[in-house]
């Protein structure tokens, strides 16, 4: 083959390479580009969705005051999505009960003897509970959604929260210390709504129940999540 010849056909093999790299970088670039974008859609987007929605309750309380026998107490509620997803809440219930406290050696005995119960275990020396309690507060409050009267939303972008002040008497001759007891009710934001309504639980303490029978309607009742928080303070 001429010298000529053989240069031709070297030249043309190099530009194929030369071409041939080119398209592989490009594709490699459309690639990347492609994956990013994909990256970003779908930890701005599909991830979020995915997650289930989540909402912490926290209540911090202080005495605010005392006339005579009664302690006012502040009580703060907030309730935060700390979750990735927008959070539809829809019903809250406040349950405030004062409780006693026996003392004395009979009362830790008395406790003694009635055991374990299956569930849990509480051993005290030298006082004991005076029975489940006596209600001082019962609120319960449905927001958009959960009825079908009119009320105003209550909607919770991730990191987003809300406070609330309540105040609460209590009669410290009457009572040792005051229990606060919240729930949350509340589905992802672009869920359609469950209606919900009140309950009073066998020990008089209120709560949210769900219109529908969950046992037909086992989808509905599971877009519902519940998140409860308890707390005590002594009148002492």
């Amino acid at each position: 083959m001429p010298k000529h010849d053989a240069d031709e056909t070297q030249l043309r093999r190099g530009d194929r390479l030369e071409r041939a790299n080119a398209l592989v970088q490009t594709l490699a670039i459309l690639g990347a580009g492609a994956w990013a974008v994909y990256t970003f859609i779908y930890e701005a987007r599909i991830k979020p969705a995915l997650e289930p929605p989540a909402v912490s309750v926290t209540t911090s309380l202080v005495r605010a005051g005392e006339r005579d026998r009664h302690v006012a107490i502040r009580s703060t509620v907030t309730r935060r999505n700390v979750g990735q997803t927008g959070v539809r809440v829809l019903g809250l219930v406040y349950n405030v009960t004062g409780v006693r406290v026996r003392f004395g050696e009979t009362a830790g005995a008395a406790l003694s003897a009635m055991g374990p119960a299956p569930d849990r275990t509480t051993t005290a020396r030298a006082y004991a509970f005076d029975g489940p309690g006596e209600a001082i507060l019962r609120e319960s409050r449905l927001f958009a959604g959960a009825t079908e009267a009119g009320s105003e939303p209550s909607d919770l972008n991730p990191g987003e929260s809300v406070s609330r002040d309540l105040i609460v008497y209590a009669d410290r001759d009457r009572f040792d210390f005051v229990r606060f007891e919240v729930g949350l009710v509340y589905t992802k934001a672009d869920d359609p709504a469950v209606r919900l309504r009140f309950e009073t639980a066998p020990d008089g303490t209120l709560a949210l129940r769900p219109r529908v029978d969950c046992g037909t309607e086992p989808q509905t009742c599971e877009r519902l999540k519940r998140t409860d928080f308890a707390t005590e303070f002594s009148l002492w």
